[in-house]
């Protein structure tokens, strides 16, 4: 691994200077990593905060005047690293980098260099400044890395303080990562085509009553939300998670009649609201105490804030006769066959999502797939595992089993990886839209998938 990491700053090195000798007058090289071990800048969890870190650092550099030109972001042999051109005085640009990381809550992670245009670097002895100080003491940090002074448990102990420890809140980067993957995901989720007799651009699916730009104007409607859903979370901060569900399922009554305005009473997001206004309050308080935002935190948090909602909201209806008009869809369904729907799969963590949805969605990326049929394998998937309340309304159990089947049928034959999967699964578009079978359960919980996978990518 050592042999790795040298070669990739070697790399790094060479592709700064290669950079700068073609630069103009006026403008430098930009070069940022982590200011971190190497075994925890190799971890997946910093690639997420080097990102939101990169972009809070442009941000910085623009609102004092210095534009950024040519920009990329990866991670390579030796963990994440950004790369930039400046325009500006090199010296003066170094200057407003160390206020960065001085000043920005996770700055003291932020190692940020600068290369000038005759291959230069500009370092804090050229602004008359003393090297940087140790993460853990006050000695320099040149001595205690070259000594090995301090335990990797003291480092990363120090490091989860910087991130989180009392009294830090998320930067408001994290609160619009948050809540703009979650409007994201809602436009994802209702552009990805075809989706078998659901909405999508091309066909109107098992639905009358709403199309594409339906669900176009629910998502604009519902955008401003989800940031409400994440600040309610971060502000539960310190208190038990279930005690903050009153307050968020009042906040989603009232996102719901914002979607009903939209889409003239029709409902498109109804679902979505509730697990996802849940997701993002969970990942605002995963934020606030400085937590790791992945899918599994997410979910598991999520879980503890609907803390047994299926026993109190299903609670005193087994009396209640089937056909009463005051009983909703799911009501009966819980009182004919014990279908919990999304109020039970949100209080299990997600487990569709967990284990169908977004391991097929990441596996499809990876694989070379376009986001578009990576997330149809991944609905595909996910109709194979989800209790799904559309369905059983609409098709009943029989219903429910010709949607697995048939959805079992087309990965089986490659999903859209092969020609034989895309044109089975054109077929159950079909199929599906003349049965009137759509299975909307599975779609809101594509859009979770899709949301707990923007998530965890490094903002940009």
């Amino acid at each position: 691994m050592m042999r790795t990491v040298l070669e990739a700053r070697e790399d790094r090195w060479n592709r700064r200077k290669a950079l700068a000798s073609g630069l103009g007058e006026g403008w430098s090289v930009l070069s940022f990593t982590l200011r971190l071990p190497v075994f925890l800048r190799l971890e997946r969890r910093y690639e997420a905060i080097a990102g939101i870190l990169f972009d809070d650092l442009l941000i910085f550099l623009r609102e004092k005047g210095i534009e950024s030109g040519l920009r990329e972001f990866a991670v390579r042999g030796d963990g994440p690293e950004g790369m930039c051109t400046v325009r500006g005085n090199p010296q003066e640009v170094k200057i407003v980098c160390v206020e960065f990381e001085e000043t920005h809550p996770w700055g003291a992670l932020a190692d940020v260099d600068i290369m000038d245009r005759e291959q230069n670097a500009e370092g804090r002895s050229q602004i008359g400044l003393p090297p940087r100080t140790c993460l853990v003491c006050l000695n320099p940090a040149a001595e205690c890395v070259s000594g090995r002074i301090h335990s990797e448990e003291e480092i990363k102990r120090k490091v989860d303080e910087i991130l989180g420890g009392p009294p830090f809140f998320p930067p408001e980067r994290i609160i619009r990562h948050i809540s703009e993957s979650a409007g994201t995901a809602l436009l994802l989720e209702a552009a990805a085509a075809p989706k078998p007799g659901l909405v999508d651009p091309y066909s109107r699916g098992a639905h009358d009553d709403m199309d594409y730009f339906t669900f176009l104007a629910s998502a604009s409607a519902l955008a401003s939300w989800w940031e409400v859903f994440v600040r309610m979370g971060r502000s539960n901060r310190g208190k038990s998670p279930e005690s903050l569900f009153p307050e968020l399922r009042k906040t989603g009554l009232r996102a719901e009649k914002t979607m009903f305005a939209a889409t003239k009473g029709i409902n498109t997001h109804k679902g979505l609201i509730f697990s996802l206004g849940v997701l993002c309050a969970a990942a605002g308080l995963l934020a606030a105490e400085g937590r790791h935002l992945s899918a599994e935190n997410c979910a598991s948090c999520g879980a503890s804030i609907v803390k047994g909602i299926v026993e109190k909201d299903f609670s005193g209806i087994e009396n209640s006769p089937a056909d009463t008009g005051a009983l909703t869809a799911g009501e009966k369904l819980f009182l004919s066959q014990k279908t919990t729907g999304i109020r039970g799969e949100a209080e299990r963590g997600f487990p569709s999502v967990l284990h169908s949805g977004l391991p097929e969605l990441v596996s499809g990326i990876q694989a070379g797939l376009s986001l578009n049929d990576a997330m149809i394998n991944s609905l595909l998937s996910l109709m194979l595992s989800v209790e799904d309340t559309n369905i059983l309304s609409r098709g009943g159990k029989e219903g429910q089993d010709y949607v697995r089947k048939t959805a079992g049928e087309a990965l089986n034959a490659g999903g859209m990886a092969s020609e034989k999967g895309k044109e089975a699964v054109r077929k159950m578009d079909t199929l599906f839209s003349e049965k009137k079978l759509s299975p909307g359960g599975s779609a809101d919980l594509l859009a979770v998938t899709v949301f707990l996978y923007l998530l965890t990518q490094a903002s940009g």
